[in-house]
């Protein structure tokens, strides 16, 4: 972990040095936004390493969850067929609103994770159920 907060304490080093900078140093800021966006790939390598050496158990627990989760959420829609009839306007409104709904309940968030999860349980050799 001390890798990590090496990184982490460079990142937060560079990302102060950037808002230090006057609007005008555009040279200066365009070396620190390529260190800040090598700095944050390399972050998310070690979060992936250590996502991956979860156990498959707790893994499992989280997806659940997660499916409950998406379950409720996709039953807060609103309901196309029965708000809408034949009037194409009306089911226009409502998968608009649907589609803002889920923004703004961070479902696209929920389904990255879900897909995360599956893939470290796939490479793993465990079954996933349908």
């Amino acid at each position: 972990m001390t890798q990590l907060n090496e990184v982490l304490k460079e990142l937060s080093d560079v990302q102060d040095a950037l808002l230090a900078l006057p609007d005008d140093a555009f040279g200066e800021k365009y070396e620190l936004q390529q260190r800040r966006d090598e700095l944050r790939e390399t972050a998310a390598a070690f979060s992936e390493d250590l996502e991956a050496q979860r156990s498959s158990d707790d893994l499992w627990v989280e997806l659940k969850a997660l499916r409950r989760q998406l379950r409720a959420l996709d039953g807060q829609r609103i309901n196309l067929v029965s708000q809408a009839g034949s009037d194409q306007m009306s089911a226009l409104g409502g998968v608009l609103l649907n589609t803002a709904i889920s923004e703004g309940q961070g479902v696209d968030a929920v389904v990255a994770r879900i897909g995360r999860i599956e893939g470290i349980l796939i490479d793993r050799g465990e079954a996933l159920p349908k």
